[in-house]
């Protein structure tokens, strides 16, 4: 392992750490977090939005195996506060205006807490019956928000990426069956301005990067309409088979919302299946 003053090559062995700490060891370590939270979140302000010098030097000083020993929980903090989490982008702090990632809810570290330490299984309702119940009830309250009808349903995914594909993978048992030559005429329209997991979802759900057409968008960056319209009918006339348009509301450009009710007029009339990319602009509905 690469020497680092943060972090020495050949520790020694240190205070072994159970997977099963004492009340007393819980409280230690969770006050020592904090001691360092609590000022990081605080200074935000101060903070540069962005310095990145000399951080890949640091990064490839850390490369190794395993080491054989632990370390103090300290010296962890100390590598993470003063050295790595420095030396990045500073996407929470309010003078950082490049990049959708946030600075997130403290309150929401809170429950990660909660959620994380006493690790019930909600995958199933039976499981946890009233967790479940919850996490349902803030599907309903955000379905609600986007005026979606009660027998709406929903799921939290890890990110934009994820929803995504399970959109593009919910559209394609909706509107295709499962005859593989359908699904090799299929085609699905975004705009130019689309967010590039949409290419990727469509790869994963079984199409080619081909099948999906990139309609060009109009001085506000939002798709156009009359030109998805001719494309849709230029592929029916050659035998594809439209099923999909992808819209964005919030692109991660320029925050662009495609015309998402002509766009909804076009797939009723097409008989298509509209799924909106909301994941930057959709939280304005709150």
């Amino acid at each position: 392992m690469a020497e680092s003053p943060a972090m020495p090559a050949d520790p020694s062995p240190t205070t072994a750490y159970p997977l099963e700490p004492s009340p007393e060891e819980m409280h230690r370590l969770v006050a020592e977090a904090m001691a360092r939270i609590v000022p990081h979140l605080a200074s935000l302000p101060d903070q540069p939005s962005a310095d990145v010098a000399g951080a890949v030097e640091i990064a490839r000083a850390l490369s190794g195996s395993m080491p054989e020993a632990g370390r103090p929980f300290g010296e962890i903090l100390d590598l993470l506060y003063d050295r790595a989490i420095p030396k990045s982008f500073n996407t929470a702090g309010p003078g950082y205006l490049a990049y959708i990632p946030g600075g997130g809810l403290f309150a929401t570290a809170v429950a990660d807490l909660i959620a994380d330490t006493a690790n019930r299984y909600t995958g199933v309702f039976a499981a946890a019956p009233v967790l479940s119940q919850l996490e349902a009830d803030a599907i309903r309250f955000l379905a609600d928000a986007a005026g979606y009808p009660q027998e709406a349903r929903g799921f939290f995914t890890s990110g934009g990426s994820l929803a995504n594909w399970s959109g593009l993978v919910t559209a394609r048992r909706e509107r295709l069956p499962d005859d593989h030559d359908d699904l090799r005429a299929a085609t699905i329209y975004t705009s130019d301005q689309v967010h590039h997991s949409v290419v990727k979802a469509a790869l994963l759900a079984g199409f080619s990067a081909e099948q999906v057409r990139e309609i060009p968008t109009d001085a506000r960056y939002c798709l156009r309409t009359d030109l998805l319209v001719e494309s849709i009918a230029a592929d029916r006339a050659a035998s594809r088979r439209p099923f999909l348009i992808v819209a964005s509301a919030g692109t991660t450009n320029t925050g662009a919302v495609d015309p998402l009710d002509e766009l909804a007029d076009v797939a009723a009339r097409e008989d298509l299946w509209l799924h909106v990319d909301g994941a930057y602009g959709a939280c304005f509905l709150l």
